[in-house]
């Protein structure tokens, strides 16, 4: 069983909100070793083509955040189609079945969105949907970031991977 942790950068919190990343890492929940990788950043343009809007208050939000996490956005950034193809390609050659967010409600979400505007059918089953927010909740545990960039897609899948280890780990869950 193959989990992977997604994390995107967007102009909204909303689904259908225009993407600006996806990052994603193969990992295992019981260890925390970390597979494969996936990073694509997604042109402001393909979202604006497809009716994916941004935010006005996501957008004062980016500008407050740090450079490294800014600049990072800007390196070559690839139409979102052609990132979702890739994507749906990488998770099958990863053999994908789990697919886990921070949020349960937002990443998933929003990049199934981001397929629907692509009119391309999602890799990943919806009973597969796993959430990294109730795990870490019910550990009283919190993303801890040792190294990368925040709001870096990439890292922040990482992090938020290495938190589910740890927590699986620590088996110590109390459903509040």
């Amino acid at each position: 069983m193959t989990h992977v942790m997604v994390d995107l950068e967007t102009w909204g919190v909303m689904p259908g909100s225009a993407l600006r990343s996806i990052g994603a890492v193969v990992f295992n929940p019981e260890t925390g070793d970390i597979g494969g990788k996936f990073y694509r950043n997604i042109s402001d343009e393909s979202c604006e083509a497809l009716g994916m809007p941004k935010d006005p208050s996501t957008v004062k939000w980016w500008a407050e955040q740090s450079d490294d996490a800014q600049s990072a956005l800007l390196a070559n950034p690839q139409p979102l189609g052609d990132v979702v193809l890739a994507f749906t390609a990488w998770w099958k050659k990863v053999g994908g079945q789990y697919i886990w967010g921070h949020g349960a409600n937002f990443d998933p979400v929003l990049l199934e969105a981001a397929y629907e505007a692509c009119m391309l059918e999602k890799p990943w089953d919806f009973w597969n949907v796993r959430c990294s927010r109730t795990v870490l909740a019910m550990a009283n545990r919190k993303p801890v970031r040792s190294g990368g960039t925040h709001h870096n897609a990439l890292d922040d899948a990482i992090a938020q991977s290495k938190a589910i280890a740890a927590a699986f780990r620590a088996k110590q869950f109390n459903p509040r």
